[in-house]
């Protein structure tokens, strides 16, 4: 009959494929291979949760004690927190790059050295040590900006879609003959986010009786 199969024919891969091993042992490379693939799945669904989880302004601002009282009410006081246009620059934003494999070599340095400074030195636990330190930090943070040319500020600033005509006078000349300069965007607008340690200590100058407060 035309349906009878050949019992000395050589299946085809699809029935090898499925059929049943001769040795029960060899149920171990499938089901080896299914485990492998649920736990590498597992793995990289777990991991792009994490990195998005502590990428978010409210584990940014608040996981760490230091950065609830002494980081985040600046930036929520702060242009890049609320603005006319309605947007919105974040610590992810400003303070880690967009793009891979810089994204995670970044966040793991930063979560390392901040964890260890959070919950072992404790180097900025108090407003006082806060402020002995501001300089030290502000100087670090512009350093690396400046070196990487302000490359998360141009994740959502970009000189192509500057309007020069829309902006004041001494903002277009900068915008303009600055980079010819050399210069970059933190170069300019290093108080943007978070007071700078001038700032500060204008603020903390004491007051002549006949001066008038700021």
């Amino acid at each position: 009959m035309a349906n009878e199969t050949d019992p000395n024919e050589k299946p085809g891969w699809r029935r090898r494929l499925w059929h049943r091993p001769k040795s029960k042992w060899l149920l171990g490379i499938p089901l080896g291979g299914f485990a492998m693939f649920a736990v590498g799945s597992s793995f990289i669904i777990g991991s792009q949760v994490a990195i998005h989880y502590t990428g978010t302004n409210e584990f940014c601002g608040t996981a760490c004690h230091s950065h609830a009282e002494f980081i985040d009410p600046e930036w929520k006081d702060s242009p890049h927190y609320k603005n006319p246009a309605g947007m919105q620059a974040g610590c992810h934003d400003c303070h880690i790059p967009h793009e891979y494999p810089d994204l995670l070599f970044v966040k793991a340095k930063s979560g390392i050295l901040d964890s260890y400074g959070e919950f072992v030195t404790r180097v900025i636990s108090t407003r006082e040590k806060f402020e002995a330190n501001r300089a030290r930090l502000a100087e670090e943070v512009w350093a690396y900006m400046k070196s990487n040319d302000s490359r998360e500020c141009r994740s959502c600033h970009k000189d192509e879609h500057f309007i020069l005509a829309n902006q004041k006078k001494e903002a277009a000349k900068a915008h303009v003959e600055g980079p010819k300069e050399g210069k970059t965007c933190i170069d300019c607008h290093k108080g943007i986010a978070h007071k700078t340690p001038d700032e500060v200590a204008e603020e903390q100058r004491p007051t002549a009786p006949d001066e008038p407060s700021a």
